[in-house]
């Protein structure tokens, strides 16, 4: 090849590669002018709907007898006659006889009381015959002011205190006698029987262990920053009385509280009431133990117009206490993973950026927080999508219908 037709050819491409060159400059390729652009994270938020609501408390615990005594002897004698009754989970009734002593020993002391109330009552009449003889007798004689000894007065008084004594003495075997016969103080149920028929016992032997049908306890145990919620009476010692018009009304007043327990094959539900406080709180739990009570337990006085409880309620059953709380206005009920922290939530603005604010938290219960102040109505809540949210990061929200359920679910 020619020397100048290779100096054309290396001019022509230098030419082409220049000209290339100043076009990639002046037109530089799209790629090349595209900045990078980071998509904000997409994260799941709840609009807040205040609301009122009540705000239950939790507890749990045993059933208990609101009575419960040992059966004990006052006298001493072989068991002649026991009530049928009285076996463990008999019922009875109140002056129901449960247990007899044999009453030969006593009736022997009531026929010896009555003699010497006749003997005493005798010597009196003597004395007393004595002493207006002697009064006539020193009036005859005319000697002046007679003496108390004259007219026999100290003997006398001396009679009348024995008869007063013998009179003491029968009433008291009257009720030794009585005392053989062990009768039920109030209406209820046995849980253990001691005894059987000809068995001697002593005095303050115990016979056995009964307890009140009339009401049933509950102890509840609560924490102390859980009494805020429960609408307590100013005296909580008012509680049940014998008169039924004044337990009503005294009982209205009451907060109520429902007992859930598994009981003849179904989850049963009993209504109660809080009628005290024990008043202290525990030293190894902080807790404070309230009482919830339940009349007629065991259906023994059935009322047709009443069916809140409508099977019997066993002693030592363990249960589930949900107390009623008080009613609290504009909170803010959001699920807990929307609080970062103890007290801190990160709201949404306008313009989709987080602001993390501080909040104040009444309560926590079962996967719900519940915000008392620091939150307006309609403002949007982070609740999921981000570990860490920064205080004015840039986010993409999505209303979460599940969130927005747990928010908004009812609270037992």
């Amino acid at each position: 090849m020619k020397p100048r037709r290779q100096i054309v050819i290396a001019s022509c491409i230098f030419l082409i590669g220049g000209l290339a060159a100043s076009l990639l400059i002046k037109f530089p390729s799209q790629s090349d002018q595209q900045e990078t652009v980071i998509m904000p994270p997409v994260v799941q938020v709840v609009q807040i709907g205040m609301q009122s609501k009540r705000l239950h408390v939790r507890s749990q615990g045993r059933v208990t007898a609101h009575t419960e005594i040992d059966l004990v002897t006052e006298v001493a004698g072989r068991i002649i006659d026991l009530s049928p009754t009285f076996v463990s989970g008999g019922f009875f009734r109140q002056g129901d006889v449960l247990a007899t002593i044999d009453p030969a020993d006593y009736d022997l002391q009531i026929a010896q009381a009555q003699a010497q109330v006749k003997e005493a009552h005798h010597l009196l009449t003597r004395e007393e015959a004595e002493a207006i003889q002697a009064r006539d007798e020193w009036e005859h004689l005319g000697q002046g002011d007679p003496s108390p000894l004259n007219l026999r007065m100290p003997q006398l008084a001396e009679m009348r205190a024995k008869l007063a004594a013998a009179k003491k003495a029968l009433e008291y075997a009257k009720q030794l006698r009585l005392r053989t016969q062990i009768r039920a103080p109030f209406d209820g149920r046995v849980r253990s029987k001691n005894i059987g028929i000809g068995q001697f016992v002593t005095q303050n032997s115990v016979l056995g262990v009964i307890y009140g049908s009339g009401i049933a306890e509950i102890r509840l145990p609560v924490s102390v920053r859980d009494l805020a919620f429960i609408d307590l009476p100013g005296s909580m010692n008012a509680a049940v009385t014998t008169d039924s018009r004044n337990r009503t009304d005294k009982q209205s007043a009451l907060p109520h509280a429902l007992l859930t327990a598994d009981y003849l094959g179904k989850q049963q539900i009993w209504r109660a009431r809080i009628v005290r406080s024990e008043g202290l709180v525990g030293r190894n739990t902080g807790m404070v133990t309230l009482v919830a009570q339940i009349i007629d337990p065991f259906k023994r006085q059935p009322d047709p117009t009443n069916s809140a409880n409508p099977v019997e309620l066993p002693l030592g059953l363990f249960v589930e206490a949900l107390i009623q709380g008080r009613r609290f206005d504009r909170l803010a009920i959001l699920p807990a993973s929307a609080v970062f922290g103890d007290d801190q939530v990160a709201v949404v603005d306008r313009d989709n950026r987080l602001r993390l604010r501080t909040v104040q938290v009444l309560k926590r219960e079962r996967g719900q927080v519940m915000i008392q102040s620091g939150l307006k109505d309609g403002e949007r809540i982070l609740v999921s999508g981000l570990l860490h949210p920064i205080d004015g990061m840039a986010v993409t929200p999505e209303l979460s219908s599940r969130a927005h359920q747990a928010a908004g679910g009812n609270t037992p």
